[in-house]
């Protein structure tokens, strides 16, 4: 019971550095939108080279195939998919406001794995799960700032910066009390799968929204 207090705590703590990320963009006075385009973009850089050249691997490394990998891959491809095709808006909002509540949630929904990941890993051995805690804190700032970032590029106010970055957060550390409640831990092959699916949805949110959402405002800005 001790250790699965200590992955709980781990989980949390790691889910939190979102919140890091947030605080980077969201309480700077005077940041131009020309910055924060260019920080999406290496954000965005930073995401799929951590998908493609790490977690894809991980994930085809421990299930001793490539089928299955890249079958929860593609499902994660399919699902940021069917996101876009998800007005969250009601169609009241912008193209750039719809896309910022997009990458808000698709962040939110690919860190519920994150957050088995870590609790599951500090059950199998304290020290793998503190490792895993902080790879994956250091994994969520970034995200905390793509969040951020492109929620002050649509004009949202301070207030909503920081619920869309708490959906992301409190997504994390409700999987982290989903295995705490319902789960002493799950298997390698059912965490590469995850593994598989967040690097799915990683390049996919990237490619598909924050590269192009990084790209109007550049555009607009010198075409302007």
């Amino acid at each position: 019971m001790a250790t699965l207090n200590m992955g709980l705590t781990l989980a949390i703590l790691a889910a939190a550095a979102t919140l890091i990320g947030w605080a980077l963009i969201a309480l700077r006075k005077d940041v131009s939108e020309r910055f924060l385009a260019f920080t999406l973009l290496l954000v965005a850089g930073a995401m799929i080279t951590v998908s493609l050249a790490q977690i894809l691997p991980t994930s085809i490394r421990v299930v001793g195939s490539v089928i299955q990998p890249f079958t929860w891959f593609f499902l994660g491809v399919f699902l940021i998919w069917l996101l876009t095709r998800i007005d969250f808006t009601g169609g009241k909002r912008s193209k750039v406001e719809q896309s910022a509540f997009l990458i808000a949630f698709a962040i939110g929904l690919h860190n519920f794995p994150e957050g088995t990941a870590t609790i599951a890993s500090t059950l199998v051995d304290v020290e793998t799960g503190l490792t895993t805690a902080i790879v994956v804190a250091l994994h969520n700032i970034p995200e905390g700032i793509a969040i951020a970032t492109t929620a002050r590029l649509a004009g949202f106010s301070k207030m909503m910066l920081l619920a869309l970055t708490l959906l992301a957060t409190l997504a994390e550390m409700t999987g982290a009390l989903a295995i705490f409640f319902f789960g002493q831990g799950i298997s390698e092959i059912g965490s590469a799968r995850l593994l598989a699916l967040v690097a799915g949805i990683m390049v996919t949110i990237s490619a598909r929204e924050l590269i192009p959402f990084s790209a109007r405002i550049l555009l607009a800005k010198r075409n302007g």
